[in-house]
């Protein structure tokens, strides 16, 4: 496909399947306030000035400008503050619905998001490949002098725990890693080393990103993983031999090629080399045998006095899987998810650590940062956006559950304070609750917004600039 139609179409898709999940949310509410006979004002898709709106059965079916959310326009559920929101859908008053009613109708939107969850998990547990799941934090590559090699890990490694917390996923080694410190902190590793339980401590020294404090350990790469060709100067031995980008290499001079030292570091850079390759296409095929003598090539930046090379930029081939793809069996996926979810809450709410709140609060991603990963997403194909998209409905419908009012749970709470007290709350309370958190969501959008914005589309228009 054309570089110039892949990113449009990309943008459409993602925006197509983010729709999706906002759509199944309040089309449960929408249907669970129909089924029990509750009046829906608007129906709408998205936030803001309406692009789109035709009223069906007495209710206002709206496709609205900010795309990033959306609402059912309930007046016997809402509290009078979403009016804030919602703006006004006329001027009867009509009498509150009942209790039980009012907690079907809020569970069910995010009860629609489960449903839309499990069947993207049913579909990749019986019809993805094989290789489009799987689970490891076995280390590939370990960087010589890096902070992971002082540490003293291993390539075959099984890391188990970051600081106590289980890992199942290279993702959640990361998570727990960033989540552990800042620079120069000491993070205590769990691993296995052929069967035998062993603990390391290693030092966070990496950014993921320039541009945050988001540390990691630096120069452990994640395996399983080959060693091969990741570009070819033009013109040189290995160009000449007909080495291309993708080609593994198996030995140099006889010897498995497992460090990128081998390579770079010899005793005599001007010896000949013999290679054992074979193309990452074709792991079957027998390996061929090259014999490559350096030669100088132009001097890298900063260098003076170049030694001959072979022109091979050495590059890492493995099969890195996303998070969410770290799961086959349909409740081992939504397990996934939901625990991703209770462990950011838990670092914001009850941190295990100095900083873990900090860092789990600078660590999340708003709608801009969520709806871009998307679109890179689509483009990887179709099990990895139904992950993502599983991924995101679990995400909305267990946040939608917390207790706070403007949210789903918040609608629970006050309906079940009413059954439990068999008197509504003070509509002065609700209407002061309501009003303070729609401020603070507001608000919180604001901040993600922005900082997304300076973490994605700054640095963009930055690289168009410089280009």
């Amino acid at each position: 496909m054309s570089a110039y139609l892949l990113w449009p179409l990309s943008f459409l898709l993602a925006l197509v399947l983010f729709s999706l999940a906002v759509f199944i949310h309040e089309l449960g509410h929408f249907l669970a306030a129909r089924w029990l006979g509750l009046r829906a004002d608007v129906f709408s898709i998205g936030f803001g000035p309406a692009l789109w709106k035709r009223t069906v059965r007495g209710t206002e079916i709206r496709i609205s400008a900010i795309p990033f959310g959306g609402y059912v326009s309930l007046p016997q559920l809402d509290p009078e503050g979403m009016k804030g929101i919602q703006g006004e859908h006329g001027e009867e008053t009509l009498p509150p619905a009942a209790p039980w009613k009012r907690v079907i109708v809020a569970f069910a939107g995010p009860f629609g998001n489960l449903v839309l969850a499990f069947v993207c998990a049913v579909a990749i547990a019986c019809f993805a490949p094989e290789d489009a799941t799987g689970a490891s934090t076995t280390v590939g590559y370990v960087e010589t002098d890096s902070a992971a090699d002082r540490a003293g890990l291993c390539v075959g490694d099984r890391i188990l725990a970051v600081n106590g917390n289980a890992v199942r996923s290279w993702s959640d080694f990361l998570v727990e890693s960033y989540l552990g410190g800042d620079t120069n902190a000491t993070v205590t590793l769990a691993i296995d080393r052929a069967g035998e339980p062993m603990e390391l401590a290693a030092t966070l020294d990496t950014r993921l990103s320039p541009d945050e404090s988001i540390y990691v350990i630096g120069g452990v790469h994640p395996g399983p993983l080959s060693l091969g060709v990741g570009s070819v100067v033009p013109d040189s031995p290995a160009d000449k031999a007909g080495l291309r980008r993708g080609d593994v290499i198996l030995t140099i001079d006889g010897k498995p090629f497992e460090r990128i030292e081998q390579l770079t570091d010899r005793a005599d850079p001007r010896a000949s080399v013999t290679l054992a390759v074979r193309t990452l296409a074709e792991p079957t095929a027998d390996p061929r045998e090259l014999t490559l003598v350096p030669e100088v090539l132009p001097a890298l930046p900063g260098e003076e006095d170049p030694p001959p090379r072979l022109g091979i930029v050495v590059g890492m081939f493995g099969q890195g899987r996303f998070q969410w793809m770290a799961e086959r069996g349909v409740w081992a996926q939504l397990r996934a998810d939901a625990m991703g979810v209770f462990r950011v809450l838990e670092a914001l709410c009850a941190p295990k650590a100095e900083g873990e709140a900090g860092r789990a609060a600078s660590g999340l991603g708003g709608p801009i940062m969520i709806f871009g990963l998307f679109v890179q997403v689509v483009q990887t194909g179709l099990w990895a956006s139904l992950g993502f998209l599983r991924l995101i409905c679990v995400n909305l419908a267990l946040l939608n559950l917390l207790p706070l009012p403007v949210l789903d749970g918040g609608h629970i709470l006050f309906a079940l304070y009413a059954t439990i007290f068999r008197r509504e709350a003070p509509a002065k309370v609700i209407n002061i609750l309501t009003n303070v958190f729609v401020w603070v969501l507001i608000g919180l959008f604001v901040i993600l917004i922005y900082r997304d914005s300076m973490r994605m589309i700054v640095p963009f228009f930055k690289s168009l600039i410089a280009g």
